[in-house]
């Protein structure tokens, strides 16, 4: 079974590693445009060889509207090196994906807690529930998730919705310092009340790319 975060891996290295040789061997020079115009050409060209697996296949489709739409202005160059060290972290050292722990969502909650955020993790989320927050930034879980989406060893084997009303990129932020992925499905409504929902997959693996966290901007510096 071919897992979307090893397979997008590739494709960035792939991408960066055979632009690093055409600009050595002196075939694309070491400026923006033509780095853009080289990245925007490797997409395209990815496509049409199909030398990926069809699950990256609309995220390189999104690329190539971007890279056909802005030129230089639309980063590729940047967006895959800002993904290469994300995925540099939450991925082993072969580069396989790693089981996501109920310990590490533990350690998100602490902090949460920590920073003042209402985290609740005892309630049933059923088709609707409405919780007061008191004007505090929250987040919750589902009891009945958290109960039954790992198995005895603490490791998720079902996808967890997380709920949260209040800063977004915060949450992204924190998640990622526990080697989580957080995965957005809505900004504001959903099953609770004013919270928009993400979701936490098996192995920090869905089927596109997650959001990711400001906090490794300065990382990818080139």
């Amino acid at each position: 079974m071919v897992l979307f975060s090893q397979e997008i891996y590739t494709l960035i290295n792939d991408a960066l590693t055979e632009l690093t040789a055409s600009q050595a061997s002196g075939r694309t020079p070491h400026n923006p445009l033509s780095e853009a115009h080289y990245l925007g050409a490797w997409v395209t060209n990815a496509m049409k060889k199909k030398r990926f697996d069809a699950i990256v296949l609309a995220t390189l489709k999104g690329w190539q509207r971007q890279a056909r739409s802005f030129g230089k202005d639309a980063g590729l160059k940047e967006q895959f090196l800002f993904l290469q060290n994300c995925y540099n972290q939450v991925l082993d050292v072969d580069k396989q994906v790693q089981p996501v722990h109920l310990a590490q969502l533990k350690q998100l909650f602490t902090i949460l807690s920590d920073k003042q955020w209402m985290v609740t993790t005892d309630l049933e989320v059923g088709e609707k529930l409405n919780r007061h927050s008191g004007g505090k930034e929250s987040l919750i879980v589902c009891a009945q998730q958290l109960s039954n989406h790992f198995d005895e060893q603490g490791i998720l084997i079902k996808p967890l919705s997380l709920y949260v009303r209040g800063n977004q990129q915060t949450i992204v932020d924190l998640a990622f310092t526990q080697d989580l992925l957080l995965y957005k499905i809505t900004d504001y409504k959903s099953k609770v009340k004013y919270h928009g929902e993400f979701i936490v997959y098996p192995n920090n693996d869905g089927t596109s790319l997650p959001e990711f966290p400001l906090i490794a901007d300065e990382e990818t510096a080139d």
